[in-house]
């Protein structure tokens, strides 16, 4: 019979509990799967009410995550307490003793991943992070593994349930703050979320995307990021009566240059697009390759049971590869060029106030112009003093000095709101 695999469970939250819950109930599935049995032996949780529950089950508890880490009947460290420290030394105290790890925590493995790979000592299962992005969707998986001979020229996704959910109920009516509360009492979003709202969650996956998918070393300081703070239940009128919705879209892209990285809350079409439909906490990943074309992937990607999945695939994942003597595989990634975000480009979508001149069209258009953006669309908006304008793909320089220019002219006008603009097909 196999030997068993000792496991340490650092932070016993919601997804932490999940996990726990799973490794006790499918015991039998998984150690098949993982090639012998695995045991949960100890937890970190500093919770009395979590700490008594997981004590009444036989797990040794520590208020220290240290100790469980330095535990000598574990062989498997699963981190679940989020943030860059004190995960980031705990992992690195892990990877000294030669266990094997996995962690759902996108900031640690945005920020340091390269390094933590480097120092994964031979045989001891690896560094194994799916659950860092988009949850239960295996997309990590798809772009090392399925996606080896391919080039990948562009990714444009969903990665942040929490945003997409609020964005949802404001949709359905919600002012902005209800919208947030919802979400925190979904388990959606956390006390204080402003990693979620600020785009700082999303930049920090799509770093990750950006290293399987192109190789690239990249920071989450290095992506153009605009959060969702600033939307309001006007902005989702607005955009229903163009056919669209509004969503936090998460883009890189290779091009000449190098790599343009953005967050931004974007302009979407409704119909057709694969970023448009998403429901609650969905996410979306539409990854563009020379050989594979255009691919989708999407499903949950916020919630106990989807991180859970992953989390736990993570851990069979490393269970095999130590057992095996070996580690999970994760691609190479170095420095590349990045490209000025002021030189990246993108269509917008602008809604504009002016005083409601027979020629405010004319003067918008003409201001624009002068900036160096040219206008695909312009009409009326929801009231007599409104314009919402549609261009055509600019320079962020370019809108920037268009939006001056706007706000400069000698007549009443006001920049309401400015988004990125996704085509029906982008």
């Amino acid at each position: 019979m196999a030997t068993e695999l000792g496991i340490a469970l650092l932070g016993a939250g919601t997804v932490g509990a999940t996990v726990a819950r799973e490794l006790e109930v499918h015991a039998d599935r998984l150690a098949a799967r993982s090639g012998g049995p695995l045991v949960l032996r100890r937890v970190a949780e500093r919770d009395p009410g979590r700490a008594r529950q997981l004590a009444a089950r036989g797990v040794t508890v520590d208020a220290e995550a240290a100790a469980a880490v330095a535990a000598p009947d574990v062989d498997i460290v699963v981190e679940l307490l989020g943030g860059l420290e004190p995960a980031g030394t705990l992992l690195d105290a892990a990877l000294q003793r030669g266990l094997g790890i996995v962690t759902a925590n996108k900031a640690v493995i945005a920020t340091a991943g390269h390094r933590l790979v480097e120092a994964v000592q031979p045989a001891s299962g690896g560094l194994a992070f799916e659950a860092a992005v988009g949850a239960a969707i295996p997309v990590l998986a798809v772009l090392r593994d399925s996606l080896r001979g391919d080039e990948v020229r562009r990714i444009t996704a969903v990665i942040n349930g929490t945003t997409n959910h609020i964005l949802g109920r404001l949709e359905a009516g919600d002012d902005f703050d209800r919208a947030v509360a919802d979400a925190q009492e979904r388990g959606y979003a956390e006390a204080n979320p402003t990693n979620d709202l600020d785009g700082h969650d999303a930049a920090q996956k799509l770093c990750i995307l950006a290293w399987f998918a192109m190789g690239a070393e990249v920071h989450p300081d290095q992506v153009q990021r605009r959060g969702i703070r600033d939307i309001d239940p006007a902005d989702i009128v607005a955009a229903a009566r163009l056919g669209s919705v509004i969503r936090l879209v998460a883009r890189v892209e290779r091009s000449g240059a190098g790599l343009a990285l953005s967050v931004q809350p974007t302009l979407v079409p409704r119909s057709g697009h694969p970023l448009s439909d998403l429901e609650g906490a969905d996410n979306a990943i539409v990854v563009e390759s020379d050989l594979a074309g255009r691919l989708v992937l999407r499903g949950r990607g916020a919630g106990a049971e989807a991180a859970a999945s992953a989390v736990l695939s993570d851990i069979v994942a490393v269970a095999r590869a130590r057992r095996a003597g070996r580690e999970v595989p994760q691609p190479p990634a170095a420095p590349v060029p990045i490209q000025d975000g002021e030189v990246s480009e993108t269509a917008a979508w602008l809604r504009v106030r002016v005083d409601g001149r027979p020629d405010a069209s004319a003067v918008v258009v003409e201001a624009l112009a002068r900036g160096g953006v040219v206008v695909e669309q312009i009409g009326p908006g929801g009231s007599g003093v409104e314009l919402v304008v549609l261009t055509r793909s600019a320079t962020r320089a370019a809108l920037d000095r268009s939006l001056t220019a706007l706000e400069a002219l000698g007549v009443p006008v006001k920049v309401v709101q400015h988004l990125d603009r996704l085509g029906a097909t982008a």
